[in-house]
């Protein structure tokens, strides 16, 4: 079977997207551009946010974003009447071919969604992003939602462990298509791991700020880093429900820690010009941050948590225990003090993140995009 090779129109459908800055968000905005590189339409359907400035052509906002505190996080549901017709308009009057909702079966536009393209005959694929250990809700509705889901013409998920955990509630085809990384916007900025760090080793850690990203255990780690290098200095780059507190925490450490707030365009010199990135997360289906800072050739230490172990895969990067400080700050020293390993772990970071470049990701996307839009036509020299 080969593409037929005529532009598609498809409406990713998101809960988060900017100014919500995590790795969901990333994912939709990438998988836009680079549809679009390839010569396809793509269009977003979010929700309106409080802090949301002018945005670029193609998005288009309806109801009114809240947050609510769900699976160790905050999540954002979209509240309002009429959202089902607004979205059934805008499938309308774009001519979109696919529907692509990100995060399905999630309320409000996870549900909305895929009943609007229904009735206009437009195919769904959903990508599931998140793992968990258990879900009340899924467990409660689960005969509800396998019919909603039964509905779908593909379902994608970003790891192995996002497939599981929901595959304990419903049966699906998965299809496992990862997140993807911008090669050409995280690159390394010509500064070597193996150079002498010094004396004053710099942390980085890059994320939301709220329970699930667990800042605390780097913030209980830092005296004892604090110990083996007093001038060590653990950047924060990020904003969240979390700041004030942890900011309040880390005063006791003084000028050691330093809160950068919410940061985009930076994030690859922040990575490049960092000695460690550091990712505590409790809880992830996928380790989008790790691959950014790989593709930055900066040595990482991630938590060991299943959605990292998946990445690594035996690799180099180094997994430590999530809930222990003493374990992060072992980690830490011990790779401050081997410029050896880091440079290796570097090394194999860059050769990482060049097998999950966005140009690949997105053509695996495109692939099923076509299948289900019926775009698919026989190779004529085939069987």
């Amino acid at each position: 079977m080969a593409p037929v090779q005529s532009p598609l129109r498809v409406a990713l459908v998101t809960e988060y997207y900017y100014p919500h800055f995590g790795g969901v968000t990333e994912h939709v905005q990438n998988l836009a551009l680079h549809l679009r590189a390839m010569g396809h339409e793509a269009l977003i359907i979010t929700s309106r946010m409080r802090g949301s400035g002018p945005d670029m052509p193609g998005v288009y906002r309806i109801g009114r974003s809240v947050q609510l505190l769900s699976n160790g996080s905050f999540a954002r549901i979209t509240a309002g009447v009429g959202l089902t017709a607004a979205v059934r308009e805008i499938l309308r009057r774009e001519e979109v071919d696919v529907v692509h909702v990100h995060g399905p079966l999630h309320p409000t536009l996870g549900v909305i969604a895929p009943e609007a393209a229904r009735d206009l005959g437009i195919p769904v694929v959903g990508t599931f992003h998140s793992w968990f250990r258990r879900s009340i809700a899924y467990a409660t509705f689960r005969g509800l939602l396998q019919r909603r889901l039964s509905r779908y013409a593909a379902t994608i998920a970003v790891s192995v462990p996002a497939a599981e955990a929901h595959a304990r509630y419903f049966d699906s085809r998965w299809e496992i298509i990862p997140n993807g990384v911008d090669v050409d916007h995280f690159h390394p900025n010509g500064r070597r791991p193996a150079d002498a760090v010094g004396s004053r080793p710099r942390l980085l850690f890059l994320g939301r700020l709220d329970p699930r990203n667990g800042l605390d255990q780097l913030l209980s780690a830092m005296p004892r880093i604090l110990s083996a290098y007093p001038r060590a200095e653990l950047i924060i780059a990020g904003d969240g429900p979390l700041r004030r507190a942890y900011q309040a925490r880390a005063r006791a450490l003084g000028r050691s820690v330093r809160f950068l707030g919410r940061v985009y365009d930076e994030r690859p010199a922040l990575y490049a010009s960092a000695d460690l990135y550091l990712c505590p997360t409790s809880k992830a289906s996928f380790g989008i941050t790790l691959l950014e800072a790989m593709a930055c050739g900066t040595p990482v230490v991630g938590s060991d948590i299943c959605g990292f172990r998946e990445l690594v895969d035996g690799g180099k990067t180094l997994l430590v225990p999530p809930d222990d400080p003493s374990a992060w700050a072992d980690g830490v020293v011990g790779l401050i003090r081997d410029p050896d390993r880091r440079a290796e772990m570097s090394a194999w970071g860059l050769e990482k993140a060049a097998r999950y470049s966005w140009a690949e990701v997105s053509r695996r996307v495109v692939q099923v995009y076509l299948r289900v839009a019926g775009r698919m036509a026989a190779d004529n020299g085939g069987d």
